[in-house]
């Protein structure tokens, strides 16, 4: 039978562990929220930069059109990225759903080795203490 106190010292390394996915967690949350922004921020960017019909010169149109590729550039970076990152929420999220129910498991455990150890400790108890005599 395992002891009691391995199983509680186990139950809190899996909620040390439990802990530091649930930061990362939310960290990637964040992550996938600042991406998502500059995305956005980086469209309307895109959107707003039209061409000057005044001054219509060819190095003028050079510059707006390598500006636009730049910018079309970071777009798709942050939409890979977001991907990547809600890739790696997904497998995270199920980290922690495995986390969660082997800590579950251990505190059934726990509670299964406590009430044996008690009935142990009172059979031993009811065994060792002698009838009583009425006089």
């Amino acid at each position: 039978m395992i002891k009691g106190k391995r199983l509680n010292n186990l139950k809190l390394l899996k909620e040390k562990n439990l802990n530091k996915v649930t930061m990362e967690i939310n960290t990637l949350n964040n992550e996938v929220k600042k991406s998502n922004d500059l995305a956005s921020k980086l469209k309307k960017i895109k959107n707003n930069s039209q061409i000057n019909q005044k001054y219509n010169n060819s190095m003028d149109m050079m510059y707006k059109y390598e500006f636009e590729r730049k910018i079309i550039e970071q777009i798709s970076i942050c939409e890979n990225r977001v991907l990547f990152l809600k890739n790696e929420l997904i497998r995270a999220k199920n980290k922690l759903g495995k986390m969660v129910s082997q800590k579950k498991l251990i505190e059934e455990k726990i509670k299964f080795t406590f009430l044996k150890e008690l009935q142990l400790k009172e059979s031993k108890l009811t065994r060792d203490t002698p009838p009583f005599r009425k006089n």
